[in-house]
């Protein structure tokens, strides 16, 4: 091997052990996301699985993550973390969003059974899984963080133009949306500060948003104030494995927003004059099953010579860690 050759190998071997470090350094501090990830794995140092003890934990493990809750952002500047990150992912082409999700302008999980063979057909099945809970699809409907419009064409099968609303903190995909759902009232807006009338919608939409909200609490009060009388709250949602997660991803900073059971999370729609609740984890169907077709589609890509072993690397340890956080994977329904 020739000395060029070696200096390559060692900046391979240094590229990818970096990549898998820094995705290590993000679950690291939070003593059960590591200990999930390496189970009983047994190294010369002794068992992984151990948990530190108390002190430990809080003087060190947790040091990062509580930088992140002792300065929370406003939310002005949890709104640019947010933009950030997804008008960078949203629109990443070439890059995973390619790979995954192809032409299709939906960015949601999907929902999958045996019979769905494509990222779009399962982010279809997914709205419509929504929607059925809606049963009499008229008046007007808000689609809450609308990404790049994609749910919002959809609803056009449903609803005239007119009687559509959607609203995003991004402006980029606010513009994505008018242009895939012409006609239709799309606006930046908060879904925690809505500027709409009181009993203005007939229903409202929410697809894998609510856990970036400062906080659900206030997007459901908010849902509850503009929704009339016997309309409909419709909505999937990801509940984070843990608050330590909360507070050590910018995106999702607070605790305050952390939900930890079905049952707390019935009690906040009750609590704010929600009747008729139904919640069903389908954790199963939606993340799950996204999470298998992915990694097997991203092997397939690497198989095929499409992408090499770094981007094969860097990319399954995202999901990885992607699945670390993840928890219950929920449909909600709840009327006024």
């Amino acid at each position: 091997m020739t000395a060029n050759q070696t200096d390559l190998k060692e900046l391979l071997k240094k590229r990818l052990f970096d990549s898998i470090s820094a995705q290590i350094d993000l679950i690291g501090y939070v003593p059960d996301d590591i200990a999930k990830l390496v189970k009983n794995f047994t190294f010369d140092r002794g068992n992984v699985g151990q948990m530190p003890d108390d002190a430990e934990y809080q003087a060190g493990s947790i040091q990062h993550g509580a930088a992140a809750v002792n300065n929370e952002p406003d939310k002005e500047t949890l709104a640019e973390l947010v933009n950030d990150h997804y008008d960078k992912v949203f629109y990443d082409y070439g890059g995973m969003m390619g790979i995954l999700y192809g032409d299709t302008e939906f960015r949601n999980i999907g929902y999958w059974d045996e019979t769905t063979v494509s990222q779009d057909q399962a982010s279809e099945r997914l709205l419509d899984a929504l929607l059925d809970f809606i049963p009499e699809k008229s008046g007007k409907i808000l689609d809450v963080a609308c990404g790049m419009g994609a749910s919002t064409h959809r609803l056009l099968n449903h609803y005239p133009s007119e009687n559509i609303w959607a609203i995003n903190i991004s402006e980029k995909q606010i513009e994505s949306t008018r242009r895939n759902a012409p006609g239709c009232n799309a606006q930046v807006m908060n879904a925690v500060d809505m500027k709409f009338e009181n009993d203005f919608f007939d229903s409202i939409l929410c697809i894998e948003a609510a856990m970036h909200f400062e906080t659900r609490q206030k997007f459901i009060e908010e849902s509850f104030r503009v929704l009339k009388t016997g309309g409909y709250l419709v909505l999937s949602d990801i509940l984070c494995t843990s608050k330590e997660r909360l507070a050590q991803l910018p995106m999702y900073h607070s605790p305050d927003n952390h939900i930890e059971t079905v049952e707390e999370y019935y009690e906040l729609l009750a609590g704010a004059g929600f009747s008729a609740i139904d919640i069903t984890d389908k954790s199963r169907d939606v993340w799950g099953a996204h999470f298998l077709r992915a990694v097997n589609r991203i092997h397939e890509r690497f198989y095929s010579g499409n992408i090499n072993i770094i981007e094969l690397t860097e990319t399954l340890w995202t999901y990885y860690n992607a699945n670390a956080v993840m928890g219950d994977c929920l449909f909600v329904s709840a009327q006024k």
